[in-house]
């Protein structure tokens, strides 16, 4: 006998193989990797880390770089692996060029080991710094002026504190070009850098736990880095002052990282990962360990996004802000000699952002800002108007081409970069410093003031996106000036209550102006150009985009073909050279969709999954309050779930590996229902709570991600953009789409229900969604098929209920053998099917075999045998085959009075059937007295009015139209019309 099967012991088992192939795979990458991390008896095949991979190595450089990116690695860590994902993808190199095409990026190796038996660093923190920023000055000799990044990871972070620290204070009079280093330093991104201390003999001592090597550690550099040491607190202090003109950023990882004996540890938890007290610095989460944090895979990772966007804005702004720097710095290097600055150093304004020469004119956008920001009469109020929408929408051209054309009528135009708090301060102040040397001292707060006394300006707060922003103390009080802003951030329409407009798709006649001159073809005919724009949404980016690729083709014809293919790569495509546009269409999503809260973007990832619009709130309400669970009464077949639909997960790393046993689900296991509708729980809750389902749409609409609205029923439905969805299945590996599209079926299973006499309404609002399902998700098992043929059934969609009856039919014979009456049962419901998608042929054989199964089964008097020789009878009328019909009508009949009586409605029905079948055959006598005992019966049962009454009224007066008795046909007619 087989023993029972053990899930404890299963666990058990699962989890030891588990860390056993985890321990062997650390140890084989770091052999692979590392070579002094391994231990050997010849010194000569250990070659000292510093000979090779210490100091700067290129990863990326282009023709004339605008920009250097730098990166320092961690404790630890190495200047190529602490950036290299298992997969071997080093994203610095592999992906960011993509993304930053004019940068130069250069890693930073240095000799931090706490591991190694023989070459321990003996360097101290400051002594990193000093030859850090020694080894960076010599690289940018030629180009001291150019524009720094740094990314810096762990004690990465801590080194280029100090090395900012110092140069920040180095003499203006200095030969030292540490202070170029600094006045060019534009930002930092800090990932996981300990801040505040990590207690650095515990951080070593889980991290050499982690690998598994060595612990022969440099005490000196552990206790600099132990908390609120001497050393850390004298870093700070120094570094405060030098990031004052600093964009700062600080990621903190949000899981722990896996070490050996089955513990976990968060290394850097948020409150040490930031500076305490940085109102003006950012702070962002990372889906990733103290490891993982700086190790990407692909271009659409959800952490690699997030950090590409960040240094993709910060770009933005590079030359204007460093430039900037210097004027200040020059100023006062000219100073500390004795000399005087020169005039040309003096700040010049931000400009608008200019027009793209494809730019179409939007014209409903236009008026309304003319309406809004130029009132007929004097405003009572300050005029305002707020341009809203998603992201690639257009709203910053839209608003950059009225501006130009309506300049003229302006006295000044402020430009504010608004992607940040920071940044709208800089912008203020060098709107206020550009009006004259006697403002060289001007802060942002004068610049509000300043444009609080004066007239006729216009400012423009651009890009306002950021959901913690807030506008009102940058806003001056006054009328005689107008507001302009433009955001992705919905609850911006609170700064315009009255005045705002959602940027939306373009019109169609627009949308294809704009794809022929970005494309610059001009067609023949329109019909390829309305295919393309109608698949891309009518979305102004997307179609720049297209027409971007068309120009380079110019073929019209074959781009949707190559999209479809490659739909992902097209979108991400960042080449858009005189365009105007800084981001392509998926990475203006990345913007909105990495601000999302995490269950909010698993519940966007469902939606991806249903049809675009008129998603019914009530889907989600009903869904939850039946537990998310199939309907299994008695109209769905009585069995257990069958055929499960498997994911083959490749494991690509001992952590995913480990991971994947948790909870000691099998791919199979984890798509069961069960596993889904635990998945949905998480997401929705196991109870439907008004308050908490709506903040997780306000969170979506807030980033105008999906927008609400109410039908003339009072009854709330929800839009995605069809471009959304896209953009959201292409994030997902093919496993996680199949997931995501089961969330979305189950959730859609959870709130099927059959009729009860209601009319098909809410059938009908689902039945969009159910057909957006893939097939595979609506044949995952026979309840689930069985679930959506309901749908199907009940709004007439015979063509979708096919193959959903044809499958359930299949697995039923395989399963329970054709003699089974639920096999039987689901014969009959696919050659109704069959009938009435006009196969006849196919329906009347397997009627045929349904009745000759009722018969060997059930007897000839059972109703379901009845009910098969009835509906084999309709198929032969319909076919033609009258005498077959009529005779086989006849016994129906017979059958019916005898079981059910003269006045049971299907006895009724049964007659009337046969009274059509004998007019059709031509005896029109018999079919009039059979018609009349048929009306006589349903006016007694049904009433006049019922609609069976009326179709046996209007038979009637047929068949006496028939029969040349034309006066009383007339008046049956009349009577039914009534």
């Amino acid at each position: 006998m087989f023993r029972p099967f053990s899930y404890k012991g299963a666990a058990a088992l699962v989890c030891l193989t588990a860390m056993a192939y985890m321990a062997f795979v650390i140890r084989l990458h770091l052999s692979q990797t590392t070579t002094e991390l391994s231990p050997t008896n010849s010194r000569q095949e250990s070659k000292p880390k510093h000979q090779k991979e210490l100091g700067f190595i290129e990863l990326s450089v282009c023709q004339d770089p605008t920009i250097d990116i730098i990166a320092i690695h961690g404790l630890d860590g190495h200047r190529e692996h602490s950036w290299t994902a298992e997969d071997g993808t080093l994203w610095l190199r592999d992906l960011l060029p993509n993304d930053l095409p004019n940068a130069r990026i250069l890693s930073y190796g240095y000799d931090a080991d706490t591991r190694s038996s023989t070459q321990t660093s003996t360097h101290t923190i400051s002594r990193h710094a000093e030859t850090f920023f020694a080894s960076l000055e010599q690289r940018r000799r030629m180009h001291p002026r150019r524009p720094i990044i740094f990314i810096a990871h762990s004690l990465g972070g801590i080194i280029l504190k100090k090395a900012l620290g110092f140069s920040h204070s180095d003499s203006f009079k200095t030969d030292r070009g540490f202070r170029d280093i600094s006045t060019s330093t534009l930002a930092v991104l800090f990932f996981g850098t300990p801040h505040s201390g990590a207690n650095g003999v515990q951080l070593a001592e889980w991290m050499g736990r982690l690998l598994s090597v060595y612990m022969y550690t440099n005490n000196r550099v552990l206790s600099e880095l132990d908390r609120d040491s001497p050393e850390l607190e004298e870093i700070q202090r120094y570094y405060q002052s030098a990031s004052e003109q600093l964009s700062t950023i600080f990621f903190y990882e949000e899981y722990e990282t896996p070490i050996l004996g089955g513990r976990t540890k968060l290394i850097v938890p948020r409150h040490l990962a930031v500076i305490q007290g940085d109102d003006r610095a950012r702070v962002a989460s990372m889906h990733a360990d103290h490891c993982e944090i700086v190790k990407y895979r692909r271009m659409n990772d959800e952490n690699y996004r997030k950090v590409a966007d960040y240094l993709l804005e910060l770009a933005g702004k590079a030359k204007v802000t460093v430039d900037n720097n210097w004027v200040r710095e020059d100023g006062h290097r000219s100073i500390a000699k004795g000399e005087s600055p020169p005039f040309q150093q003096t700040t010049l304004p931000k400009p608008l952002v200019p027009v793209s020469r494809y730019y179409v004119q939007r014209q409903e956008i236009y008026d309304f800002l003319t309406e809004k920001l130029l009132p007929s009469t004097l405003p009572e109020q300050q005029p305002r108007c707020v341009l809203h929408g998603l992201g690639g929408g257009g709203k910053t051209q839209a608003a950059a081409f009225w501006i130009e054309k309506n300049k003229e009528k302006f006295s000044q135009i402020i430009v504010v970069d608004s992607s940040s708090q920071q940044q709208i301060e800089e912008d203020l102040e060098t709107a206020i410093r550009s009006i004259g040397p006697q403002y060289s001292k001007s802060t942002w707060k004068d610049a509000v003031a300043y444009l609080s006394g004066a007239k006729g300006w216009l400012l423009f707060f651009d890009n306002a996106d950021e959901p913690d922003l807030q506008l009102d103390e940058y806003i001056p009080n006054s009328t005689d000036g107008v507001v302009l802003i433009t955001t992705r951030n919905r609850e911006c329409v609170a700064y315009a209550q009255d005045s705002h407009i959602q940027v939306e798709e373009m019109t169609e006649r627009e949308a294809i102006n704009l794809l022929h001159k970005a494309s610059d073809v001009t067609p023949s005919s329109d019909d390829n150009s309305i295919a393309i724009v109608r698949e891309l949404g009518m979305w102004a980016l997307a179609i720049t985009q297209a027409g971007a690729y068309i120009s380079r083709t110019q073929r019209l014809d074959t781009y949707l073909a190559t999209f479809r293919m490659h739909r992902d790569k097209l979108m991400r495509e960042a080449s858009l050279k005189g365009r105007n546009y800084k981001r392509s269409t998926y990475i203006a999503f990345d913007l909105s969709f990495g601000l999302l809260p995490k269950k909010a973007q698993e519940l966007m990832k469902i939606c991806a999954f249903l049809h675009h619009s008129s998603i019914p709130q009530a889907l989600f309400e009903r869904s939850v309050s039946s537990g998310f669970r199939v309907y299994t009464g008695s109209e769905s077949y009585s069995l257990p779930d069958t055929v499960l639909t498997p994911i083959i997960t490749r494991f690509r790393s001992a952590k995913l590996l480990l991971a994947s046993f948790f909870p000691f689900f099998s791919p199979r296991e984890q798509n069961s229902e069960a596993a889904i509708i635990s998945g949905l729980e998480g997401i929705l809750g196991s109870e439907w709570v008004v308050f908490s389902f709506q903040t997780l749409i306000d969170s979506i609409a807030q980033g105008s991600l999906m927008d609400a609205f109410t039908d003339s029923n009072g009854e709330c439905f929800y839009n995605v953009h069809p471009l959304v969805q896209k953009y959201i299945q292409d994030l997902l590996e093919e496993g996680d789409q199949h997931r995501y599209a089961l969330l979305a079926g189950q959730l859609l299973l959870g709130a099927i229900r059959p009729l009860r006499g209601e009319s098909n309404i809410w059938h009908r609002q689902l039945s969009s969604h159910v057909d957006n399902l893939p097939l595979e998700v609506k044949l995952v098992n026979i309840s689930h098929a069985s679930a959506f043929a309901m749908v199907y059934k009940s709004t007439g969609n015979w063509n979708a209920l096919q193959p959903l009856y044809e499958y359930c039919y299949s697995q039923l014979c395989t399963l329970l053998g054709p003699r089974h009456p639920d096999t039987v049962l689901a014969m009959n419901n696919l050659a109704a099917t069959l009938g009435n998608r006009g196969q006849l042929e196919e329906a009347e054989k397997l009627k045929r075999e349904v009745l000759t199964l009722q018969m060997e089964i059930l007897g000839p008097r059972h109703p379901d045998t009845v009910s098969a020789m009835n509906n084999l009878a309709t198929t032969l009328l319909r076919r033609g085959q009258l005498e077959e019909a009529e005779k086989m009508m006849r016994e129906v009949l017979t059958l019916q009075m005898e079981i059910l009586g003269p006045r049971h409605p299907d006895t009724v029905s049964a007659m009337h059937n046969l009274a059509t079948t004998v007019a059709d055959c031509g005896q029109l006598e018999e079919a009039e007295k059979m018609v009349r005992e048929v009306l006589t019966l349903q006016m007694e049962i049904l009433g006049p009015r019922h609609p069976d009454t009326v179709l046996a009224m209007n038979n009637l007066a047929a068949t006496l139209g028939d029969r040349g008795q034309l006066e009383e046909a007339e008046k049956l007619k009349r009577e039914s019309w009534q």
